[in-house]
């Protein structure tokens, strides 16, 4: 019998795990993720946007998150033109999946949301715009106790470490439904992308356990800004900040995470731009990390890869982790705007 699993289905049952506050080391590729507020606005008319997240231990996959997300603008029937829609008020609406596994799905939690925003231009040219966004997320546990596969020995195993599971009942599939609002600034042209956005999500992570310590809904508050500007001859430069902040049992859970990327030009038409991002970030208190991006007029494409600085890899367990990311935009391009690697 493997002690790490003894190990794992030990947090589990002793400190009652709930799903984790997501780690992306790329989150500015995935609107939704980011905020409810920037359903709708991207450059084409709609897009997917994918992430898939592998953090490992000692060499072991411990997390494994995928996200996927789709949103689209709708278009105002009254527009008479309909070169002139990106000079309108409009609607946009997405869905979002996110799968969080735990060892190969031992324990698993999937969200379902869907999204809202409504977009305000404040300018005539559509330059600048605020967005309200607002949506709603189910979510589902599941643990698989037949990955555990160690039979008897489990309890005592289990009973030597400390703990018992006769103190706690196992739900079977639970779930719970959570809200989530924002509000997003963007300024937008040619040469020029900005976004300001404030967010604060209101859930409850389902708990696979029935016990007196069950805890209470959480509220995670979250802020962003994404800056990229034209450098010269469409070379440009990236810049993105992060915060994220909740109240986990009592003790405060927060992530910041800061860093920039440097766009340079592979080839450029008229109407269609590819760029080569080369940049690198750090996660407050956790890890460096490198990032490699691709983007084409209506693809962008990203890895990333986590060089963690916390107390963690000083001990014997070594922890590592990448990420890529993937982008696809369908439909017309929304005015003569700069191409950024945020859409």
């Amino acid at each position: 019998m493997k002690l790490k699993y003894i190990i794992f289905i030990f947090l589990i049952a002793a400190l009652k795990v709930e799903g984790q506050n997501f780690v992306l080391s790329q989150p500015y590729t995935s609107a939704q993720f980011m905020s409810p507020a920037s359903v709708g606005n991207g450059v084409y008319e709609q897009r997917v946007q994918a992430i898939m997240r592998n953090q490992l231990f000692n060499g072991n996959n411990l997390f494994r998150t995928y996200v996927v997300g789709w949103d689209k603008r709708i278009k105002n029937k009254n527009t008479e033109v309909e070169e002139e829609l990106n000079q309108k008020d409009y609607l946009g609406i997405g869905a979002q999946i996110i799968s969080d596994q735990l060892v190969g799905g031992l324990l698993q939690t999937n969200y379902v949301s869907i999204n809202t925003a409504y977009h305000i231009a404040l300018s005539a040219e559509n330059k600048s715009s605020l967005s309200l966004g607002l949506g709603g997320t189910f979510s589902q546990t599941f643990l698989d106790e037949s990955k555990l596969n160690l039979g008897s020995q489990l309890y005592g195993q289990l009973n030597g470490l400390g703990s018992s599971l006769s103190t706690y009942t196992f739900k079977k599939f639970p779930y719970t439904l959570s809200a989530n609002t924002g509000i997003l600034y963007m300024r937008h042209d040619n040469e020029h992308f900005f976004q300001l956005s404030a967010n604060a999500f209101l859930y409850s992570v389902p708990d696979v356990t029935e016990s007196v310590n069950s805890s209470a809904s959480n509220m995670r508050i979250a802020g962003f800004m994404n800056l990229e500007n034209i450098i010269n001859e469409y070379s440009t430069y990236l810049l993105h900040a992060s915060y994220n902040f909740r109240l986990n049992n009592g003790e405060n859970d927060r992530q910041i995470l800061l860093g920039a990327s440097f766009g340079f030009p592979l080839s450029y038409d008229y109407g269609t731009v590819k760029r080569l991002y080369v940049g690198g970030y750090y996660r407050y208190e956790d890890a460096f990390i490198p990032t490699l991006s691709f983007m084409m007029d209506k693809y962008n494409v990203g890895i990333s890869y986590d060089i963690y600085s916390n107390n963690k890899t000083g001990a014997t367990i070594k922890q590592n982790g990448f990420e890529i990311s993937f982008s696809k935009s369908f439909g017309k391009k929304k005015g003569d705007l700069l191409k950024t690697l945020f859409d």
